[in-house]
């Protein structure tokens, strides 16, 4: 197994050797497959050890915590203290930067506008890499739930903690999404230099952030939940411990003896247990055989076949019904014919005709209707104008009290 001084000097060999691509990658913002000597070995190297991550297509950007050093051991002046600063205050640094932005490009300070910008990347990258490192540490966390702790109050003390930081990063991230950053961007002089950062590290970023958050979010408040179901068996665990060691001459009571049962207890006798075979066992196959042919056999009940009925002859109508079915129809013929250009009554016509007195009003003028609605041949030439009675327009109904009827020359 190899000491870890030599994993040390082996990284830093790797570095030496690609010492001209960090360059380049730190001051030039980003680096491709043409400034790579090595025909691109080296871009792939320093992605694995996380000193280059991707930026754009093809690009590759220099990890915020190395560039952070290299500022610090080259005396980069910062506009804003990086030292304990978190999501959210990643986030409220931005527009900030923004309008400082704005400000140097009014003033033609074209120098403090490009250095400002360039803080701006800086700032974005450190958020972007924020962000995926916490959701990083947080999944390894909840996937080995807390193995580097070993009793059972820290790992619910860790819980709580990280469960907490889930709950901030998750409110960064919803206040990032509400912000309208991009919006405000795209509205600010050299404000297209900054979106495509922006929205390359974060905005794309944002919905797998969001999923990666609910997927710790459920281990955590499930393992969580767990933890704080073992509270209760554990304080009885120790107070059983604790009473052992006060009683050392202590002996459980034998099973058979129910003397201390309370009286509720004795007063039915106790069920009488059995074995049965287990259905699973296929050793106990035979005697569930056995079980099976001891069970009587059970006809299901035969249903007897249904039968077929014959038609019944058609009996013809009574007089009475024809004639009750035809009153309206011949009324209706006999009004039509009678007809002129002056308008009639219909309930007027009705009353003078004795044949029709069995037949109601109501039912009359609905007859007139449903024919003035089928446009038929005979009353095509016929004007059927109802007669109503005026009532509130949000109720609905229509009352017709009569219908006036004329023909209509062409």
């Amino acid at each position: 197994m190899p000491d870890h001084l030599d994993l040390v000097v082996t990284h830093l060999i790797e570095l030496y050797k690609h010492r001209q691509l960090i360059a380049a990658a730190y001051h030039q913002g980003e680096v491709g497959p043409s400034d790579d000597p090595d025909a691109g070995r080296g871009l792939f190297r320093l992605n694995q050890a996380r000193i280059l991550v991707p930026f754009k297509e093809g690009t590759y950007r220099l990890a915020s915590s190395l560039a952070k050093h290299f500022d610090e051991t080259l005396h980069v002046d910062r506009l804003y203290s990086m030292v304990g600063a978190d999501v959210a205050d990643l986030d409220r640094r931005l527009p900030e930067i923004a309008d400082l932005v704005a400000n140097a490009v009014f003033d033609g300070r074209s120098d403090d506008a490009d250095r400002y910008i360039d803080e701006f990347d800086r700032a974005v990258f450190a958020l972007s890499d924020s962000v995926t490192v916490a959701l990083q540490f947080l999944r390894i966390l909840a996937d080995n739930r807390f193995a580097n702790v070993p009793t059972y109050a820290e790992k619910r003390a860790q819980n709580e903690f990280y469960l907490e930081r889930v709950e901030r990063i998750s409110q960064a991230l919803g206040a990032i999404q509400s912000s309208n950053l991009m919006h405000t961007l795209e509205s600010t002089p050299e404000g297209e230099r900054m979106c495509e950062t922006y929205r390359s590290q974060i905005v794309q970023h944002l919905p797998q952030w969001r999923a990666q958050l609910l997927d710790i979010t459920a281990i955590l408040r499930d393992y969580l939940f767990r933890t704080r179901q073992i509270e209760l068996l554990a304080k009885r665990m120790r107070a059983f411990e604790l009473f052992l060691k006060r009683s050392p001459s202590y002996v459980p009571q034998e099973m058979e003896v129910f003397d201390d049962a309370p009286a509720w207890a004795r007063r039915a006798p106790g069920f009488s247990l059995r074995a049965h075979p287990c259905v699973q066992n296929p050793l106990q196959e035979q005697m569930l055989y056995d079980v099976a042919l001891s069970i009587p056999c059970i006809r299901p009940p035969v249903d007897p076949p249904p039968r077929f009925g014959s038609l019944l002859p058609e009996t013809p109508a009574s007089d009475n019904e024809v004639e009750s079915s035809n009153t309206w129809q011949n009324a209706l013929a006999a009004l039509l014919g009678e007809l002129g250009d002056a308008p009639v009554s219909a309930l007027a016509w009705k009353a003078h005709k004795h044949e029709l007195a069995r037949l109601d009003d109501d039912i009359w003028l609905l007859c007139l209707l449903h024919e003035g609605s089928l446009k038929r041949r005979r009353s095509a030439d016929v004007s059927f104008d109802p007669v109503t009675l005026e009532t509130d327009p949000l109720c609905g109904n229509i009352y017709v009290t009569d219908i006036l009827l004329s023909r209509v020359r062409r």
